[in-house]
């Protein structure tokens, strides 16, 4: 269901997504086909299908749950709410950790540089604060699942190195919260399941514009 997405709608609470309850006869799935890695922001609600078997949320934490992703203008405005913004090549999958319901595929990742967020749109305050992290550094970032399917990532992994996402080098640039809780997840996590991972720039840095769909 493709809507347009305001940024001046957003409050410094929601940087990657607003979660609500869906009562019973209420909204089914209702998921808009969308790359793995980010698209041209063109707004996209999600809804969790109620139909979904329990065992899905092995935490009982977001039954039925409706999920409202944020999509930014531009990989500047991504990055600028996002906790840290780094540059770095995925090692290999260490196993799964429970988000929104479904298994969510946690990946390895070596850090290669920490790169400086941009300043936020105008009017608007940081959205969290800046995550530590140092070059060199290994962590585990939990791929945010799209939600509305049970497959987690009906468009593909972004940081699945089989996405086509890595630059010349194989490294990509990954937009990564901490926020404690978000659907279920504890640790690194990217900002949302669709615009958190990048192919670097040629010189390395953030790219300008989001890929073509």
């Amino acid at each position: 269901m493709p809507r347009s997405t305001s940024r001046s709608a957003l409050t410094t609470a929601v940087v990657s997504a607003v979660v609500t309850a869906v009562t019973a006869g209420g909204l089914g799935g209702c998921a808009a086909a969308q790359p793995a890695g980010g698209a041209e922001p063109s707004g996209t609600e999600e809804t969790m299908d109620t139909s979904l078997d329990p065992s899905q949320d092995p935490l009982g934490e977001y039954p039925n749950a409706c999920v409202d992703w944020v999509l930014f203008e531009t990989p500047a405005e991504a990055a600028s709410g996002a906790g840290a913004v780094l540059r770095g090549t995925v090692v290999e999958q260490d196993g799964t950790a429970p988000m929104y319901g479904v298994d969510a595929n946690r990946w390895l990742v070596t850090v290669e540089e920490v790169l400086e967020r941009p300043d936020p749109p105008s009017g608007y305050p940081q959205a969290e604060p800046e995550l530590e992290v140092s070059p060199g550094e290994q962590i585990a970032v939990v791929s945010t699942p799209e939600t509305c399917s049970v497959q987690g990532y009906p468009g593909g992994d972004p940081l699945d190195p089989a996405s086509g996402l890595g630059g010349a080098d194989g490294s990509v640039i990954i937009l990564v919260s901490a926020a404690l809780g978000d659907g279920g997840v504890d640790g690194f996590h990217l900002i949302t399941p669709y615009q958190g991972v990048l192919t670097p720039a040629k010189d390395g840095g953030l790219p300008s514009k989001w890929p073509a769909s």
